[in-house]
């Protein structure tokens, strides 16, 4: 098991239409000095950077690009076909280019869990992406607003798939406890890999020990890996992130995974 730092939880622009305010080059040092080893990396830090001095810099700390966070658009209501196809090629050269072992996507952005035809066709995409990487685990985030606003429909679309290396990459649709152990249960036996974060009741970002989903009963379910995707201080507007704060945070959030976990997890 291991725990990755996400770097899309230090980039406070990431909704907005500015997407990236730092250059992943500055950040990664100062990620590994953190003691950090393994990556998921937000795909729009590496298409705002220069890749090989990335390639370069991951290399020089040691760190490892494990999960590819991407953005690339599988639900018929974003892209037709060719525009599918040219992206496809894309991302396959870059998950080549930095050996990433897996692959974030969203399950059909907007598609809903009842459209039998859009499902079918972000099915036929995502297999398409799956056989072309066939080394690669293409993991479907559990993602609201999505086709997994459903927990069983998400499920039945990666059985029906049927392929080895498609799964579930598993959050929470609801911050609720109750709806999210209910999500758990249904899709447990598909998940490959988690995002952790976690709410307050208002909705707002909450430390993972402190907020409404109990973690600590799914984390000792699971051997999987876990990703830290957000941290509450680095959900901020840009002119007000401080880097440092949110790195500390992490490792405080890394060490209770550990704990949670009941498992020796690798940083």
């Amino acid at each position: 098991m291991n725990i990755l730092f996400h770097t899309i939880s230090v980039e406070p622009a990431r909704w907005t239409p500015q997407r990236v305010s730092q250059k992943l080059s500055d950040l990664l040092p100062k990620i590994a000095g953190k003691g950090f080893k393994k990556l998921e990396i937000y795909e729009p830090h590496l298409t705002a950077g220069d890749e090989e001095e990335i390639k370069g810099l991951l290399a020089d700390h040691t760190l490892e690009a494990v999960v590819l966070s991407s953005y690339l658009q599988v639900a018929p209501g974003k892209t037709d076909d060719e525009k599918f196809a040219s992206e496809k090629s894309t991302l396959v050269a870059r998950v080549k280019r930095f050996g990433f072992k897996k692959v974030r996507l969203f399950p059909g952005a907007g598609v809903s869990p009842t459209d039998e035809a859009a499902t079918g066709i972000v099915a036929d995409r995502v297999s398409q992406i799956a056989k072309e990487l066939p080394q690669t685990k293409i993991l479907l985030e559990t993602h609201d607003g999505s086709i997994a606003d459903d927990a069983e429909a998400i499920a039945a679309l990666v059985r029906r798939m049927n392929l080895p290396n498609v799964a579930l990459l598993f959050q929470p649709t609801v911050f609720q406890a109750e709806a999210a152990l209910r999500q758990f249960a249904v899709q447990k036996e598909l998940i490959r890999h988690v995002h952790l974060q976690n709410r307050n009741p208002d909705g707002s970002f909450s430390t993972l020990h402190a907020g409404v989903v109990p973690w600590e009963k799914i984390l000792s379910q699971l051997n999987v890996d876990f990703t830290l995707e957000f941290v509450p201080s680095g959900i901020c507007a840009v002119e007000k992130f401080d880097l440092e704060t949110s790195l500390n945070e992490a490792v405080m959030e890394a060490e209770y995974v550990q704990a949670a976990s009941g498992r020796q997890i690798a940083s």
